[in-house]
């Protein structure tokens, strides 16, 4: 449950849609996988890392219950006209779809802003079109948008709702968080999304972003995050639903990093949700971390029998 806070603020199918509309459950424990940052850019060591942290997530899908995996944006960009960077990772996490597994494709800062958003569009339309005929409530905000292809969709499963917000830049070389916000853009999409969604159960709510909708206090993280102001934006209207939204994943910071963001000072605030970023695939070491060997994992094993919903972490090292 939410409550005071006394502590520092430190997820067989086919492309094709064969399979039938995934009905809400009751009462029952399923996990979501998260993959982080693969950046196939053409170096072959990413490319490999995805596959590995892909082939995890199948061969465990049976043992950890694994139904839904989301991958949190850089994905890929660039390469030769041949042979696009893009496509190459939509081959390796089609896997995912074949073994039974639906895949969630959130867009990255450097799709966007190396001016691949259109690219990520085309390649992944085939993918949001499945989805939307086997997920619950599948709503996608219209696009473009001020020339704009923003990625913003949401969906239900199981009693939780899913809400992926496209909050990254379309400036060249900017890196940090920007909140879109215009008539038609991420943020009153995404304001109107909370507030009209179904709330059955207290902690429902899942918010999906590349960029983690926190601040550290330490700059070699917080350069690539939201601003004060743009987040004290977040937090003064998700503390309207403290008690729904249970949580924040993402990547772009290259670590595994939990930060709690509160409403009001410090320690004597209300939490409002924990942010929870996952480690990129692939080998980096990063200013909030201190060295980095390995290929990470998230998965998330969720109880949705009693309100609210219960959610348990796991990292893996899966190489």
């Amino acid at each position: 449950m939410k409550q005071i806070v006394g502590r520092l603020c430190i997820l067989a199918a086919g492309l094709l849609g064969l399979c039938a509309v995934v009905p809400d459950g009751y009462g029952e424990t399923f996990s979501f996988a998260v993959i982080a940052d693969p950046h196939i850019d053409g170096t072959a060591a990413h490319t490999t890392k995805l596959q590995t942290a892909v082939n995890w997530i199948i061969a465990n899908k049976t043992n950890d219950d694994i139904e839904l995996a989301f991958v949190v944006g850089d994905i890929a960009w660039g390469g030769p006209a041949t042979n696009r960077n893009m496509a190459v990772a939509k081959g390796i996490l089609d896997q995912l779809n074949l073994a039974g597994i639906p895949y969630i494709p959130i867009i990255g800062d450097n799709e966007a802003t190396s001016g691949c958003d259109l690219e990520f569009a085309n390649t992944f339309g085939a993918q949001y079109s499945y989805l939307s005929g086997i997920l619950s409530n599948w709503t996608k905000a219209a696009l473009p948008v001020n020339g704009k292809y923003l990625q913003n969709f949401s969906f239900d499963y199981k009693y939780c709702h899913a809400i992926c917000a496209d909050f990254v830049s379309r400036t060249a070389g900017v890196e940090y968080g920007d909140l879109h916000d215009f008539t038609g853009g991420s943020w009153p999409w995404f304001t109107n999304n909370i507030a009209a969604c179904a709330k059955p159960k207290k902690e429902n709510i899942m918010v999906m972003t590349h960029i983690g909708m926190f601040r550290t206090g330490i700059q070699t993280a917080d350069q690539y995050l939201f601003s004060d102001a743009d987040l004290n934006t977040i937090k003064n209207f998700t503390k309207n639903y403290k008690s729904y939204i249970s949580a924040n994943y993402a990547g772009h910071i290259h670590c595994n990093w939990t930060q709690d963001v509160i409403d009001g000072w410090w320690i004597f605030g209300t939490l409002i949700y924990t942010s929870r970023v996952t480690d990129e695939t692939w080998y980096d070491v990063r200013g909030l971390e201190s060295s980095d060997t390995t290929c990470t994992v998230r998965w998330v094993s969720v109880n949705n029998g009693g309100s609210p919903i219960t959610y348990t972490q796991h990292t893996v090292d899966v190489d």
